[in-house]
């Protein structure tokens, strides 16, 4: 691959921007790629007139020390001066009596002309330094745009400036349309523990899950990966929604691509399909991963605990045991220390007011609850109205931050608040030329404004509160961060007037993802219908479509968000609703299919009808006979759909298989086995078979015996294919020669707050 060539050389990279630790931190990485050697930075009380010290070798082979000083300026247009350096030549003076000067590197975020760096480089000459190197913001530039590596070191510089500037153009295109709106964080971007654990978890596994709760920057550090195999390697990069979308791109003889899916398992709340669709493609991430694919997934940590399992023994060994899971929210002090910097640095607020809280910003990073999320808001004056009394309130906007942004949301203008209530009914996507008339409808009606109010309440809140997003040729507004739409939840089950708009307008989809009734068991972030609007809920579920789809999601919301008294209420009404056909997968075991245990609930009820629990029953045992699917022995409100003489039928017919079928059975998976695939998921039919039985029949010498000649036999056969895995090296992954990013260092001394207010 040839090296990706800049479009642009004089570009200002906005260095005065990074603040003074950011900065040295940059200095060092850049000394290393320079040097090729390891360069130390000094804590800052400590550091004697030094940043940094590396060593190197001199022409004759001696070892020699090298010093590294540097000067930030958060002023733009600033130009180095020769007086600069004067307060240093005392401290230059001593480093060199101490052998420690031999080579002295002088790096500031100035501009630096060709006089005044030759009357600088003279002064430290003077002072006994050999070899004195004087370099700044253009110097800087030079390197960062030579570098992909660097790049990775300092992924912040991918939004210093115009990415054609260190991007060929191919690249470019490509990099911007990756990271659409998580470009504006990269300029307050810091490499953290959990983006290093990612970095090396691509390399090894080629896959990584990325967890965390809303606003730790799941989906910025997800960018800023698939960023790197742009810019390191000739790799297509596929953005997808959900793992549906993943499957369509999928192509198991292209090995240059990277696959990026963003709330992989549901956005606010589990959505079962989506379980449904990565226990189909479970196989198939095998066989992507050996054919050199990468895989970048995130998901709200919450969600991932429920989707887990509901995976079971198809969810990918890397998963399950999270060898391929970073929890990105876990941050050092040190961390969130610059993040917060960062964020007050680039942010909106007035300096006064930066001044005032400037004291108490040390102890505020102390706090494990300041995320990115959270410290972009401290820096927006739009969502710190509330904090008064110091340093309470402070605390308090990190400690409760949905109290802060529902107080916020409350005292927008009237006009602003429908206008975000619009977004959130359309589930952050809100289309900006062609707004929806029953929605808009709905919210004009309830809070009294017109829809020209509304469409200039949105040209007000963007940039703050929502923003533009493009997806094609179309455009529509989304909330800026996810959390926004909790908040509105939160708004909503508050207010039941509210509440009964949404039950009514919001897309039947949305009602069956998004809601929960009260009295069943809690979904967080889900929005409450209190029982006294459950009626209004009870005529939409009724109206739902009978078409597969629906259907299935309509029997997951029964079954898990009403409470018994109301299931009933629906079935009551609606009888019908047993009798639907859902969307099935093959791999789907009975056990957990919704359509059998919405039955299950009706029989217990005294609600399904002879003839469907008739047929039900036929159902399972033909599936437990001939599949072989015998998961539902296990569930007892299944079960208890079987009378007697049909259970005693099916205990003896499947007790027949023992002798009958199961062993050819094993030595059928034996034979079709692909060893280089996950090898329990391939037995995983024959084995579930054996315990679901074990789990019906009663202790049994007899049974006892052939179960165990069985499982010995699987056993086997198992451990016959694993001998045949191929030796074969894996080829390297696109990030085996992505370098980890740097980890901050502790600093004593001065504050890393101290020119925040400048």
């Amino acid at each position: 691959m040839s090296t990706p060539e800049a479009q642009a050389y004089h570009v200002d990279f906005a260095l005065h921007t990074l603040g003074w630790k950011a900065f040295q931190d940059l200095c060092a990485q850049i000394m290393e790629e320079e040097l090729k050697t390891t360069v130390s930075v000094y804590r800052e009380a400590q550091d004697g007139g030094q940043d940094a010290v590396f060593l190197a070798k001199s022409p004759d082979e001696l070892t020699v020390v090298g010093s590294v000083q540097c000067k930030f300026s958060s002023k733009p247009e600033q130009r180095l001066r020769p007086s600069d350096i004067t307060s240093e030549l005392d401290n230059v003076e001593q480093l060199v009596r101490k052998n420690m000067a031999t080579i002295y590197y002088f790096i500031t975020s100035m501009g630096v002309d060709a006089d005044v760096a030759r009357d600088i480089r003279e002064k430290l000459s003077a002072q006994g330094v050999t070899e004195p190197h004087v370099v700044g913001k253009e110097w800087l530039l030079g390197k960062i745009k030579g570098s992909p590596r660097l790049r990775a070191l300092v992924p912040r510089v991918y939004g210093l400036g115009d990415l054609s500037t260190i991007l060929d153009e191919r690249c470019a295109v490509q990099t911007l349309a990756l990271l659409g709106d998580h470009r504006k964080a990269l300029n307050v971007y810091v490499p953290t523990a959990p983006h290093r654990a990612a970095v090396d978890i691509l390399a090894k596994h080629k896959l990584v899950l990325l967890l965390g709760a809303p606003a730790t920057g799941k989906s910025t550090l997800a960018a800023i990966l698939a960023m790197m195999a742009v810019d390191q390697n000739e790799v297509q990069v596929f953005k997808c929604d959900g793992p549906i979308e993943l499957k369509q791109h999928w192509n198991p003889n292209d090995n240059k691509r990277l696959f990026w899916v963003d709330d992989a398992f549901g956005a606010n709340q589990l959505r079962p399909e989506y379980v449904n669709a990565w226990i189909e493609f479970m196989p198939k991430l095998k066989t992507a991963l050996d054919h050199g694919c990468h895989l970048i997934l995130t998901s709200r940590t919450h969600i991932w605990m429920d989707a887990k399992p509901r995976l079971g023994s198809r969810n990918h060994p890397l998963l399950e045991s999270e060898s391929a899971v970073v929890s990105v929210g876990n941050l050092t002090q040190s961390e969130r220390e610059q993040i917060l910097y960062n964020h007050l640095k680039a942010g909106t607020q007035p300096s006064r007011w930066k001044t005032r809280i400037k004291e108490h910003l040390h102890d505020l990073s102390k706090q494990f609850g300041l995320l990115p999320e959270l410290a972009r808001r401290l820096g927006d004056k739009d969502y710190t109205g509330h904090i008064r009394r110091l340093p309470d309130d402070l605390m308090r906007f990190i400690a409760h931050p949905q109290e802060f942004l529902v107080q916020t949301f409350l005292e927008l203008s009237i006009e602003q608040q429908a206008a975000l209530t619009l977004v959130f009914l359309t589930r952050s996507r809100l289309q900006v030329n062609v707004l929806p008339e029953s929605e808009i409808s709905l919210v004009t009606i309830s809070y009294g404004v017109t829809k020209a109010q509304i469409v200039q309440a949105l040209q007000q809140l963007a940039g703050t509160f929502i923003i533009r997003r493009s997806d094609g040729d179309k455009e529509y507004w989304a909330f800026w961060h996810p959390t926004f739409a909790d908040a509105i939840s939160e708004i909503l089950s508050k207010r039941p007037d509210l509440i009964e708009v949404y039950v009514r307008g919001a897309g039947l989809d949305t009602l069956l993802t998004e809601v929960l009734c009260e009295g069943a068991t809690p979904v967080r972030d889900a929005v409450v219908v209190p029982l006294s609007r459950s009626e209004i809920l009870i005529d939409r579920l009724i109206e739902a479509p009978d078409e597969e789809s629906a259907n299935t999601q309509l029997f997951e919301f029964l079954n898990h968000r009403l409470p018994k008294e109301l299931i009933r209420k629906v079935l009551e009404r609606a009888p019908d609703i047993l009798s639907r056909k859902a969307l099935h997968f093959r791999w789907t075991r009975f056990r957990r299919r919704q359509d059998i245990r919405l039955r299950a609930t009706a029989h217990e009820m005294g609600l399904l009808g002879e003839e469907m629990r008739s047929e039900t029953v036929t159902m399972l045992q033909d599936g437990a006979l001939y599949t072989p699917d015998a998961s539902f022995i296990i569930d007892d409100s299944i079960l208890a759909m079987f009378r007697p003489l049909e259970l005693m039928s099916l205990t003896a017919g499947l007790l027949a298989k023992l002798d009958t079928e199961i062993s050819q059975k094993i030595l059928d998976c034996r034979e079709n086995a692909d060893p280089d695939s996950d090898i329990d998921s391939q037995f995983e039919e024959v084995s579930d078979f054996l315990e679901n039985l074990r789990y019906l029949v009663e202790a049994d010498k007899v049974f006892e015996e052939k179960y165990n000649e069985l499982i010995a036999e699987l056993e086997q056969a198992k451990n016959d294919v694993e001998a045949e895995k191929s030796q074969e090296e894996e080829e390297d992954s696109l990030y085996s020669h992505v370098p980890q990013a740097m980890q901050l260092q502790e600093h004593g001394g001065r504050s890393v707050f101290s020119d925040i207010d400048e």
